[in-house]
C-alpha cells in the first residue's frame, strides 16, 4: 500500500504540471490506451497465427501502464480513493454476485441481510427491471439492480433480489437510501408473486420474509 501512495503523489505531481487537467482529456487518453491494448491481443501471433505482429513487449507494458495511470489520474480527479476502490472492487470479485446462487432447498427463501430494517408491502415482482416507473411505495422483488435503477429507490419499502452479495450494487443502493434489503436470494422472483403482500424482517445477521 506504501507503494501505491507514491504512486498516488507522483501522478498527483504530474498532474500538476500538465496542461489539460481535466477528467474529460484523462477519459480520452485511457480509452485510447485501452484501444491500444486490444491490438496487442488480436495481433498476438498464438491466439491469431495469420495476423501481423504489432508492437513488443516493451510497447504493450508501455501500453499498460499508460492506461493505468491515466485510469488513476482519472480518478484522482473525482476525488476517488484509490486504495479503497480496489479494496472495494477487490471484496466484490471475492463475493463474485455474477454467481447464481445455491438453493439447497427450492421451496426454501433465504438470502443475506444487506440492508436491516422492517417493512411491510405489497410485492412489485419485475425480474428484469422494465416497469420500475411503475413502483408505488412496494416491495421490489428483481433479479438484480444497476446504479441507473437509483432513481427510482426513492418509490421503494423493501428490496429482494436473486442474485447480489454484500458488496454488490443493490446493496450499495440500499444502503445510501436506507432501504430493508435482501440480496442473493436466488429464487425470489419465482418463489414470490406480484401483488402478494408480505413483511420483511431485516436484521443485520438475518432475513425473514413473513407473507401476510
Amino acid at each position: 500500500m506504501n507503494d501505491l501512495t507514491k504512486i498516488n503523489q507522483l501522478i498527483e505531481d504530474l498532474m500538476g504540471k500538465e496542461d489539460r487537467q481535466d477528467v474529460e482529456f484523462r477519459l480520452n487518453l485511457l480509452t485510447g490506451e485501452i484501444g491500444d491494448l486490444a491490438k496487442y491481443i488480436t495481433h498476438d501471433q498464438k491466439l491469431n497465427p495469420n495476423s501481423r505482429p504489432y508492437g513488443t513487449k516493451q510497447d504493450e507494458h508501455m501500453a499498460y501502464g499508460q492506461a493505468f495511470i491515466q485510469l488513476i489520474a482519472a480518478a484522482q480527479l473525482r476525488g476517488i480513493d484509490i486504495g479503497k476502490a480496489i479494496s472495494l472492487a477487490l471484496e466484490n470479485w471475492q463475493a463474485a454476485d455474477w454467481r447464481k446462487p445455491k438453493i439447497n432447498n427450492a421451496k426454501k427463501l433465504s438470502g443475506l441481510p444487506a440492508q436491516p430494517g422492517e417493512t411491510e408491502a405489497y410485492i412489485f415482482l419485475d425480474p428484469d427491471c422494465q416497469n420500475l416507473n411503475q413502483l408505488d411505495n412496494h416491495i421490489l422483488v428483481t433479479k438484480y439492480v444497476q446504479p441507473q435503477h437509483s432513481q427510482y429507490f426513492n418509490k421503494l419499502k423493501g428490496l429482494i433480489t436473486d442474485y447480489g452479495s454484500l458488496t454488490s450494487h443493490p446493496t450499495i443502493l440500499a444502503r445510501e437510501h436506507n432501504i430493508p434489503c435482501i440480496v442473493g436470494a436466488g429464487n425470489a422472483t419465482a418463489k414470490l408473486k406480484h401483488g402478494q403482500k408480505i413483511k420483511m424482517i431485516v436484521n443485520s445477521d438475518q432475513a425473514q420474509i413473513i407473507i401476510i
